[in-house]
């Protein structure tokens, strides 16, 4: 059964921040980012269960999982999986208090 993709509009958001910053110093990088943020969604599509489990107090966060983005290892895919969908949360930096951003989904 092939999952629909749902990119959530934080997530959204999430990578128009970064692809504004990375090409402010480096529009090649630029560019290797959405590739790369591409392909690792893809990649989570045809095998949603990839990634480290991520455990919050916020029942809407069950099952919540995080994968690197291959080549910007700092920069952190976050996605649910139901029956139907993959629903891609945040792309974060791992430098943010991460925890502190899915607190504030309360």
């Amino acid at each position: 059964m092939t999952r629909k993709t749902r990119i959530l509009p934080a997530a959204d958001r999430d990578i128009d921040v970064h692809i504004a910053y990375i090409s402010r110093e480096n529009p090649d990088a630029a560019g290797r980012y959405v590739e790369a943020v591409s392909a690792i969604l893809e990649h989570i599509v045809r095998m949603p269960g990839m990634g480290a489990t991520r455990e919050y107090r916020i029942p809407r966060l069950a099952g919540l999982r995080m994968i690197p983005v291959p080549g910007f290892d700092n920069f952190l895919v976050f996605h649910l999986v139901t029956p139907r969908t993959v629903g891609i949360v945040r792309v974060l930096h791992s430098a943010r208090d991460i925890r502190k951003v899915f607190t504030k989904l309360t």
